[in-house]
């Protein structure tokens, strides 16, 4: 709950920064019509400045025709301003917001022309009622820059915190998904545990009692029972067979671990890579194998702060390993034993079910390596 707040506070306050820009920028507008009319010398100062204040009005109006046409807005707007300006210099100093407002509603190449088209106007017209001088040239091209390159850096800041949040909300589901499938696993596992291996133990009971029995009824109703555990048995299986890891339905090991670093919100940051030759492995170790990667590149995910990262399955000719190596902020090993965290402890406690262990290497500032190392299985217990 406490990530969900976050990234909607997050979106809010993007949000938020936007309106109170625009609204300051219309807010300065106001201030300076009120300048124009106040110095204005004839009531056609007075009409179009009403003029120009009911169109800026609508393109910030809901529902208004300018809302979905912002150039045709500008335009009008632009057209209005160019027709006070010949009256005195006033009106010039509409041109700055102008700048802003021409920044938020296209790219910055064409923010950028149409910026320079009025602050031609500005200097041209300026120059017709005060004469050329260099306050006059500099004022409004200077304006200008610091308009442009204000407002387009806002708006890459903006795109930049949205990117941001966009990526912060896919890890959380990233996260979410995680945690899904390995609390599937583990009632999989709960469900292999107990219920299939009594249905099991009680089929073959089942079926050493029918051949103790002669009484045909008795019989009868023995093999139907039977015949009802065996289905159960079946369906019970195809349920942990849905409850299995995502990434291992119809692939083997390495096409799983694959598809999992290929599934991260790091994307192609992560890559994976298989030294030896594949084995057939038990599925159970394999989900295993699955959860512990998915631990291992998880941390890598939240906590890292890395920029790649290498998963690596190894088949040797007595064990298997799987590496995990980022280059990341690395962490103090002790500090995470002692602080009891989860995810690695888990992992640990996964790959000592396997009869494995984990091995971690890393140093702050240097990024971390994490190999998790299992024994193949004996052959009694592939069977």
């Amino acid at each position: 709950m406490i990530y969900r707040g976050g990234v909607k506070t997050s979106q809010a306050t993007i949000a938020r920064i936007e309106r109170v820009l625009i609204w300051g920028l219309h807010l300065l507008i106001a201030v300076l019509l009120v300048l124009v009319c106040w110095r204005a010398s004839h009531w056609g100062v007075w009409v179009l400045a009403f003029g120009y204040g009911v169109v800026d009005v609508a393109g910030v109006v809901p529902n208004s025709p300018f809302k979905n046409h912002p150039m045709a807005w500008f335009l009008v707007l632009s057209l209005l301003w160019a027709s006070l300006i010949w009256d005195g210099p006033e009106p010039a100093y509409l041109v700055f917001p102008m700048f802003f407002l021409a920044v938020l509603i296209t790219t910055p190449l064409k923010s950028a022309i149409i910026i320079a088209i009025l602050t031609a106007i500005a200097v041209v017209t300026l120059a017709m009622h005060l004469g050329f001088s260099v306050g006059v040239v500099t004022g409004p091209i200077l304006g200008a820059l610091v308009a442009w390159v204000m407002g387009t850096c806002f708006q890459l800041l903006a795109q930049a915190l949205k990117e941001l949040v966009d990526a912060r909300a896919s890890a959380i589901r990233a996260s979410k998904s995680a945690g899904e499938q390995a609390e599937r696993a583990r009632i999989a596992g709960e469900i292999h545990d107990t219920v299939a291996q009594g249905l099991s133990s009680i089929q073959m009971l089942l079926h050493a009692a029918e051949k103790r029995v002669d009484d045909p009824q008795a019989l009868s109703h023995i093999r139907l029972a039977r015949q009802t555990t065996a289905d159960n048995l079946a369906e019970t299986r195809q349920i942990i067979a849905a409850l299995q890891p995502t990434p291992l339905i119809g692939a083997d090991l390495p096409v799983a671990l694959a598809r999992l670093s290929s599934t991260t919100p790091m994307g192609q940051n992560i890559t994976f890579e298989v030294d030896g030759s594949p084995r057939v492995l038990p599925d159970a170790m394999e989900a295993e194998i699955v959860r512990i990667a998915q631990t291992l590149l998880g941390n890598v995910v939240r906590h890292a702060q890395a920029d790649s990262a290498k998963m690596t399955l190894t088949y040797q000719d007595d064990q298997i390993l799987l590496d995990v190596i980022d280059n990341g902020q690395g962490f103090d090993v002790a500090e995470v034993i002692r602080k009891k965290s989860i995810g690695l402890p888990t992992a640990q406690r996964r790959a000592e079910g396997l009869g494995g262990t984990i091995i971690i290497e890393s140093t702050i500032g240097s990024g971390t390596g994490i190999s998790a190392r299992f024994p193949y299985p004996q052959k009694d217990q592939d069977k």
